[in-house]
């Protein structure tokens, strides 16, 4: 499928797109605009891991980031959450302005990549209380924090606190009793008295207390070693920049939303129109036609007929739809008109080699269009000069003397029955100069037979000789065989394809079943096009005849070219196909 027929699709779907997205988008909107709308109070924290070692190198930036992601989730933890309800419950009973904590509020917290950095949000629908909320939690966090970090050196420092002390006790009796000692001493040695101890004792407890010393020296400096780690291994959490009062909500963002969903309805309903294109395979195009097998001799647009209009300026008695001598002024009509024009033309460029003594018109299925076809023609070929007679040979649902408003007692079957000698007494003059109908008279238990007979052999060369050329007005080759008998034994046959309803399997096995009786297919008509725009690329030529046809009185500035319309008929027959037919639409016929 090329660029163009992409186009041509959108712009013949162009209602379900824009209706889809409308029904999407005003959806959204009406959802969105009924919600509670959520607002946002944010805050960010510096995380400053605790180290003594400088910040330059890799793994020192990726043990802070992973830091910060740990304290992200620690922030959401129970702990810190439930602290933080008790003191805005607090706060709430001694201030009622700070908000009320019932309405509830949720957290979420998110490092920011590349950074020591961390986001904290805090979401509800009270923005007094989510801005109150977001600042006491991390409050609340920061000293959670401290506090776990103390609670991690506390009992090894209470461990050492408690020898400590006993150490302390012992080495303060142990001097106590030096001290004796040496008072002891000193008296004896005076000639007072004989000595209690001996120095040995004295040596000893000297010992002891330089050994209980050195112990507390080592204690000492082993709670002073973890002192220290405690200092450099505690992060510090530090506010960046506190929460605010929101003033606009984060959610639901009804503008966003609703173009949003106005987008994806009409992505969604492009999609249904592709599907639908996809799965339909009826002839639409002239490309269609000629993928079935059958090449585009015209195509006729779909007229917009007034049945009173166009009976007031018919034939008396007859039919609007013999559009080629109707006399309004309606463009769709005179548009029409013209494509028959163009029909007899390029039949004539389509048949130099083998000239056309009798032309089959018929269909594949039923209401395409192939009567009303087949009338027109004759009327235009009529109106070139030539002497034409137009055969209803559709025995079992005969429609041409309707057009015509002629009576149809006898006609083909009464002529078969009697004999080609009698034919001339069935042949009924029409309004419309040299153009004779041979009705079809009752309708007979055998048609099939009878068009297949001899007599229609003899019959049918006899109107031949009559005439400049036959035209036969057949029953749709899948419904009955009539057709193809009268095919194998007329010069051409051309087939009628309603646009946008008959299926291309229909058409190609019409086509086969045509050819293999030996049939000179000379091609096809693609009736009832649309010619809208937006719906067909034939709409500019409707848009340029349209300058000569208005539809309507007071058209101003084209009424006075209405007087040229009668030169479009000798510019049409100067046509030829490869010109016209994409300029040509289609038209809204009865079988």
């Amino acid at each position: 499928m090329e660029l163009r027929q992409y186009w041509n699709l959108l712009r013949r779907w162009i209602w379900l797109v824009a209706l889809g997205g409308l029904l999407a988008g005003g959806v959204t909107f009406v959802i969105n605009r009924k919600m509670t709308p959520v607002y946002q109070a944010s805050t960010i924290l510096l995380v400053t891991p605790g180290s003594t070692q400088p910040f330059d190198n890799y793994s020192s930036l990726i043990a802070s980031e992973r830091l910060a992601q740990t304290y992200a989730q620690l922030l959401q933890s129970a702990p810190v959450l439930e602290e933080t309800q008790q003191r805005l419950e607090a706060m709430a009973v001694e201030d009622p302005a700070s908000g009320d904590p019932a309405s509830g509020f949720s957290v979420s917290a998110q490092p920011v990549q590349d950074t020591q950095l961390l986001w904290v949000r805090v979401a509800g629908t009270d923005p007094d209380l989510l801005t109150t909320a977001a600042n006491v939690l991390v409050k609340v966090f920061i000293e959670w924090q401290a506090e776990v970090q103390r609670a991690r050196y506390a009992e090894s420092k209470a461990n050492l606190a408690d020898e400590m002390e006993q150490v302390q006790v012992t080495i303060q009796q142990i001097e106590d009793r030096i001290r004796v000692l040496q008072e002891e001493g000193s008296v004896a040695a005076s000639g007072a008295g004989e000595a209690a101890t001996s120095p040995n004792e004295l040596s000893r407890l000297q010992d002891q207390l330089v050994q209980y010393r050195n112990s507390y020296s080592a204690l000492l400096s082993s709670y002073s070693n973890i002192g220290l780690a405690e200092a450099n291994s505690g992060a510090t959490v530090t506010i960046v920049s506190p929460a605010v009062r929101p003033t606009a909500p984060v959610r639901p963002r009804v503008m966003n939303n609703t173009l949003l969903a106005a987008a994806v309805g009409a992505l969604l309903a492009a999609g249904v129109a592709f599907l639908i294109e996809y799965l339909d395979d009826t002839v639409k195009t002239p490309e269609d036609l000629q993928a079935a097998g059958l090449g585009t001799l015209g195509i006729v647009q779909r007229a917009s007929l007034d049945r009173a209009v166009g009976s007031a300026a018919g034939p008396k008695n007859g039919s609007p739809q013999l559009f080629a001598i109707s006399q309004t002024r309606r463009t769709s009509v005179r548009l029409t008109a013209e494509a028959y024009r163009t029909l007899r033309t390029n039949l004539q460029f389509s048949s130099l080699d083998r000239p056309l003594h009798s032309l089959v018109v018929t269909s594949a299925v039923a209401t395409e269009g192939k009567t009303t076809t087949a009338a027109n023609l004759a009327i235009v070929m009529a109106q070139a000069g030539k002497r034409v007679i137009l055969v209803d040979g559709d025995l079992r649902r005969p429609a041409a003397h309707k057009l015509f408003g002629l009576p149809n007692g006898a006609g083909l079957t009464t002529a078969l029955v009697e004999g080609p000698e009698a034919l001339n007494g069935y042949l009924q003059e029409t309004e419309v100069e040299n153009l004779r109908l041979l009705t079809a008279g009752p309708v007979p238990p055998n048609p099939q037979e009878l068009l297949g007979s001899q007599r229609m052999q003899d019959l049918l060369h006899r109107l031949e000789q009559d005439a400049d050329i036959v035209l036969l007005d057949t029953p749709p080759t899948l419904v009955v065989a009539d057709a193809n008998v009268l095919a194998a034994r007329a010069d051409g046959v051309l087939m009628i394809v309603n646009a946008n309803r008959t299926r291309r399997a229909a058409v190609q096995q019409a086509v086969e079943g045509l050819r293999q009786v030996g049939a000179n297919l000379l091609g096809g008509v693609l009736n009832m096009v649309d010619t809208g725009r937006g719906r067909s690329p034939y709409y500019y030529s409707s848009h340029y005849y349209s300058e000569y046809y208005s539809d309507g009185p007071g058209d101003g500035r084209r009424a006075k070219w209405r007087g040229l319309a009668r030169w479009l008929p000798v510019l049409q027959r100067r046509s030829v196909s490869a010109q016209t037919a994409e300029s040509e639409p289609g038209a809204r016929t009865e079988d």
